[in-house]
């Protein structure tokens, strides 16, 4: 059965008419021989439990993007590349960020295969007006299943539903959140409307660095922030945001954020749905006064731990109210796009952690998964200084991603350095000891 819908605004703004490079790359490296008629078959699967990889793009009078599913849909885009060294699939993964989707006679997720004989590389590029990152992750895991056991189940498959249909029944029967909602619509229409509009900016070449952190150093991280009570992205995100203010001075951040799975408000959307909406909250240690008098690195730590805690916990009305109100805003979408272009967003850091990938799953019948690379993300009108990070079979796997103009490439090599030492020294000495002593680099690995 067919069905249509139009883009929600939140899509619609990372969709830019499909005119603009959005797109996140996952990679991944496996062990073993990889059959392309299981491939192919696993896409063919993988695509017919996702009714929005089943749609091509039709734009209505107005301009408005439409979904609409093809009773016979192209096939995933399946890309060949004959692997030659370790490092192909950087520059295969930087060739994707940068070239467009075409939803008009494609499904806007698309995949490289790195061949080799006996090791390859799979590149799943997804665009960003339907997949987060953990969008990506269950894709490829789908994939995977089916390359390693072609009989098995994926599990439910999900229908093309709007906005509206994902918010739980008691947020959509509550009087007050709908009122909410509209109000803060109207608002922030009459904001924009006031709002001064100059020229486009434009952005230096982007640039990605990578690297991992080793199998002992992630479980020494591991344990010394399970001992200290935070979690292991409140420290990494300290570890950051201390290096940041180090190098760029405290002037040259103007706010560090984290997005947040909104699945864990979002029940219908339980069990390997696409998704793209995810609100962020940010990162703060408290008042400049306590950051002042918190030397200690951990101490910042679990205040920026807590300070998270608190700020999800109260995050699910927002969400709501996103998915409620925004739609209201169609008919300024144009003006919200130039005065987005026209305001440089190159001083913000964003930390997106995908948390630590199930171990169990590195077998896939004959294949086995030897590493998840951290996604490569590149957003419109400019990274914006994205740092990724994934755990998988006990190593941490970070990208950082940024443009020459919002972050020469030497301070991010810089800021990589110094977050590494910080957290050489928290992980290696006592709680009291202050955060800025030097000690030997963490044991890393640079890709």
């Amino acid at each position: 059965m067919t069905a249509r819908r139009p883009f929600t605004l939140f899509e619609r703004g990372m969709y830019l008419d499909g005119q603009r490079p959005v797109a996140l790359v996952l990679p991944a490296t496996l062990a073993g021989a990889l059959d392309e008629e299981r491939l192919r078959l696993a896409l063919d699967r993988v695509q017919a439990r996702h009714a929005v990889l089943q749609c091509l793009v039709e734009h209505a009078a107005d301009g408005h993007p439409w979904f609409v599913q093809q009773a016979t849909p192209p096939p995933i885009a399946l890309r060949i590349v004959e692997r030659q060294t370790e490092d192909d699939w950087q520059a295969q993964a930087r060739l994707e960020c940068e070239r467009l989707f075409d939803g008009q006679r494609q499904p806007l997720v698309r995949l490289v295969w790195l061949r080799g004989a006996e090791r390859s590389e799979l590149l799943l590029s997804c665009h960003h007006c339907i997949c987060d990152g953990l969008s990506a992750v269950g894709l490829m895991h789908d994939i995977l299943t089916v390359c390693g056991r072609p009989h098995s189940k994926l599990g439910r498959r999900f229908a093309l539903g709007n906005s509206e249909d994902i918010v739980p029944p008691e947020a959509q029967g509550d009087r007050w959140l709908q009122r909410r909602a509209r109000w803060k619509a109207a608002l922030f229409a009459w904001l924009i409307r006031l709002q001064r509009i100059g020229p486009p900016l434009s952005y230096g070449p982007a640039y990605t660095l990578r690297w991992s952190i080793e199998p002992a150093a992630t479980q020494a991280l591991v344990r010394r922030s399970k001992q200290e009570g935070v979690s292991v992205f409140a420290t990494l995100s300290t570890a950051f945001m201390l290096a940041c203010w180090s190098v760029r001075g405290a002037r040259g951040v103007d706010k560090f954020v984290a997005p947040v799975d909104a699945r864990r408000y979002l029940p219908a959307l339980q069990g390997g749905a696409l998704f793209t909406m995810a609100p962020t909250v940010q990162l703060s240690f408290g008042s400049r006064k306590t950051l002042a008098e918190m030397a200690d690195f951990w101490a910042l730590a679990r205040a920026l731990n807590d300070d998270m805690r608190r700020k999800i916990d109260r995050l699910a009305p927002m969400v709501y109210e996103r998915l409620l109100g925004l739609e209201r805003l169609h008919p300024l979408f144009d003006r919200l796009i130039a005065y987005s272009r026209s305001r440089r967003s190159g001083r913000n850091v964003s930390l997106s952690y995908l948390g630590r990938l199930d171990a169990s799953t590195q077998d896939y019948g004959n294949l086995h998964l030897e590493a998840i690379h951290a996604p490569s993300a590149l957003l419109e009108p400019t990274p914006a200084n994205l740092i990724t990070i994934v755990a998988f079979a006990e190593r941490l796997d970070i990208a950082f991603i940024s443009d020459e103009s919002s972050l020469p490439r030497a301070q991010a090599v810089q800021i990589r350095q110094l977050a590494m030492e910080l957290l050489q020294t928290a992980i290696a000495l006592p709680a009291s000891v202050a955060s800025g002593m030097s000690a030997g680099p963490l044991p890393v690995e640079s890709l």
